[in-house]
């Protein structure tokens, strides 16, 4: 990435493709690097509807660095003018990860409930997806597995999945914002975290560019994967069903509309004709026609069907 206005423009064009960019977003914020970028980027190219979450997991070796994050976080938010929640655990000691985990997701759920916020934006990178998915592999994953996370799905807003830790670091370097950094972080258990801090750095050191060549290996397989979904919830003959398909990240509808055409017999289609399509399918009218690639497409509140044209 050349220049701050890079990931800026990436995160426009995410917000725009998945057709969340006048929805109200509450961003899970801990002061990291990951979530600091998010939020302050999201303030930026939104300007309103965004919200933001603290999670205090409560007692624990790790209190004191929560204590000092929450107010680090209200600050900030309060600073740029930014409406922040939080919730606290109560009780005792939350053990795992999973249990972290969730009740973390519940607590974002429980704010996004009283916000009224429709999406949940989070800031992982691509070395968390590049970890999510070898620990996937060595506890025994299928193909399926590798897909993982995916840039929107579920509601949740992952937009930099693509970007790497270093290129966040600079962009916060670039406004001459600091974060705060979980102590955690640095302790070899849990296991990904020596995955992160022992494996990856001496596969690094022991072939320099290995694990950005993983990555891509890790993610050609993924995509791969997901070509290979047969869309057969969506697909019925010669008609899409409406509601599932407009339910699928906008990545996932060129995807099945590619799907559909080769089971229709159409070869000779162009990424310009998907993105045509897709750009005439953002239509609020429940019934309504056009001409692509061929192919007239009759929309009505339920189907998206096809027949030649004349």
């Amino acid at each position: 990435m050349n220049h701050w206005v890079d990931l800026e423009h990436r995160l426009w064009r995410e917000l725009n493709e998945n057709k969340i960019q006048d929805k109200k977003i509450l961003v899970g914020f801990s002061g990291g690097v990951d979530s600091m970028s998010l939020l302050w980027s999201l303030k930026r190219v939104r300007k309103h509807n965004i919200e933001a979450c603290f999670v205090h997991h409560g007692t624990g070796p790790n209190k004191q660095y929560r204590d000092q994050a929450l107010v680090f976080c209200r600050e900030f938010c309060r600073h740029h003018d930014i409406l922040f929640h939080e919730r606290n655990h109560e009780g005792a000691e939350l053990q795992s990860e999973a249990e972290l985990r969730e009740f973390r997701y519940h607590s974002f759920a429980s704010v996004q409930t009283e916000a009224g916020a429709e999406v949940l934006a989070l800031g992982h990178h691509r070395e968390d997806l590049l970890e999510t998915r070898l620990l996937r592999l060595i506890r025994g994953t299928g193909p399926q597995g590798l897909v993982a996370m995916r840039i929107f799905q579920a509601g949740i807003f992952r937009p930099f999945l693509q970007v790497s830790k270093a290129d966040l670091s600079s962009y916060l370097e670039h406004f001459k914002l600091s974060e705060i950094a979980d102590p955690s972080n640095l302790d070899l258990e849990p296991f990904r975290n020596w995955l992160r801090k022992e494996w990856l750095l001496a596969l690094e050191k022991r072939q320099p560019g290995a694990v950005n060549a993983l990555a891509r290996s890790l993610e050609i397989l993924a995509e791969a994967q997901s070509a290979a979904r047969d869309y057969s919830e969506i697909i019925d003959g010669r008609s899409i069903l409406r509601g599932p398909f407009l339910a699928e990240s906008r990545a996932e509808q060129k995807r099945v509309l590619a799907s559909f055409l080769l089971k229709n017999k159409v070869k000779d289609f162009s990424q310009a004709q998907l993105e045509e399509i897709l750009k005439r399918l953002d239509n609020s009218q429940k019934v309504f026609t056009f001409e692509v690639a061929g192919l007239v497409w009759e929309i009505n509140a339920q189907q998206i069907r096809v027949q030649e044209s004349v």
